[in-house]
């Protein structure tokens, strides 16, 4: 089925009256380094006790089962299955999907009990784009699984991630949130802006005139 994408709303509501099926509606935040006063400590929060940072490397072989766990089914970001969460965790920290990972922004949180990933970001370099993004890391991945969420952990891996973007002198550090994931809220929470909304749509083939 054909592809379409479109920044425009009118647009995209016209495409799924014609027939189209919306398969993601997202935006894409940025946060301007810049911005952030001088002195400013954005030193990611001390973890509660019970947990421990480790490098993304090392969480790897864990980190399919957590991510699958962190979203519940009908979640718009929800993997169908732990199999797909596997591919898409291999994908994505092999750097087929979403750039080159940038390791030093790129953690896990341990849950020291079990020795179970309870959370974990992974940040990419995504380089230029048209729409007007300069070019930096990008918050390709973050999550918390939900037993222990509401502990502060999401928004410690996001300031760590922020913090050694900008101590590093990168201009901004930007992600993309699916339209309705409550997860948003953080992030504007933080210092993201919206900078562009996108609309991708398949439409049904229809066979050539004979």
């Amino acid at each position: 089925m054909p592809e379409i994408r479109t920044t425009d709303a009118d647009e995209a509501a016209a495409l799924q009256a014609a027939g189209a099926r919306l398969v993601r509606h997202s935006h894409d935040l940025v946060f301007e380094l810049a911005s952030v006063s001088p002195g400013l400590d954005w030193a990611r929060p001390a973890l509660p006790g019970g947990f421990r940072l480790v490098g993304i490397t090392e969480a790897g072989p864990r980190l399919a089962v957590a991510s699958f766990m962190a979203y519940a089914p009908g979640h718009p970001d929800a993997p169908g299955s732990l199999l797909e969460a596997e591919r898409r965790a291999w994908e994505l920290l092999a750097g087929e999907s979403g750039g080159p990972v940038l390791e030093p922004l790129s953690a896990a949180i341990m849950d020291t009990s079990t020795n179970t990933v309870a959370g974990a970001v992974v940040v990419t370099w995504q380089g230029a784009a048209p729409w007007g993004w300069g070019g930096g890391p990008w918050v390709a991945d973050i999550f918390v699984v939900p037993a222990q969420q509401g502990r502060g952990l999401g928004r410690a891996l996001l300031l760590g991630a922020i913090a050694w973007s900008h101590a590093a002198g990168e201009l901004r550090i930007g992600l993309t949130v699916t339209d309705g994931n409550p997860a948003e809220r953080l992030y504007v929470g933080v210092g993201f802006q919206r900078r562009r909304t996108l609309f991708v749509l398949k439409t049904t083939e229809r066979p050539a005139p004979t």
